[in-house]
């Protein structure tokens, strides 16, 4: 069995380039506050208010570098918090689910859609997983051991430039008793 590292994903959203120069204005570049564990991806400084028919989050952090569609990625508990439906999805996929309003101090855009509970996953690049006999997008198991031991299903195996690390929200998360860094091992 291959051992390999959780990585909690809170919840976080993603920009396209439009949406951004909605919110913030034309041609602006995010700042990067740090980079994230997969190359090319980084936390930045900017957050924005998304508020749901029930309630908002005040400040969600936003993830670049723009992606062709926005994105909101949260857990089941925060969509239940917001009033709205938790709709899981494969992260980028975005079709059939529900919008909300993004808000940046006085401008305001609401989405059509593209709020998501992303579902749980396996980043891992092309090479390491053809050596462990995986195929891109297949389901695989994993097993978390401790006091709140489980054994996880529905693993989508994500093939792309990442570092092989397992992601889980926050509810998952919580629910095993893991965090960042917890092993997990793949049930292949």
């Amino acid at each position: 069995m291959k051992k390999v590292i959780v990585e909690v994903s809170a919840r976080h959203l993603h920009l396209s380039k439009k949406d951004l120069e909605k919110l913030f204005s034309k041609n602006y570049k995010l700042r990067r506050l740090k980079n994230i564990s997969q190359p090319g991806q980084f936390a930045a400084q900017e957050s924005l208010e998304v508020k749901g028919p029930r309630n908002s989050f005040k400040k969600i952090r936003i993830v670049g570098p723009e992606r062709k569609n926005t994105q909101i990625e949260l857990a089941i508990t925060d969509c239940f918090y917001l009033g709205i439906k938790p709709v899981l999805k494969v992260s980028g996929n975005i079709k059939n689910t529900p919008g909300i309003i993004l808000r940046n101090k006085n401008k305001s855009i609401k989405i059509k859609e593209g709020v998501i509970v992303a579902q749980r996953h396996l980043h891992i690049s092309p090479k390491e997983g053809q050596k462990l006999g995986l195929i891109n997008k297949q389901k695989i198991a994993g097993i978390i051991k401790g006091k709140r031991g489980a054994i996880l299903k529905e693993i989508i195996v994500r093939f792309g430039n990442y570092k092989t690390r397992l992601h889980l929200d926050t509810d998952e998360a919580n629910a095993l008793g893991v965090k960042n860094g917890s092993i997990v091992e793949l049930k292949i």
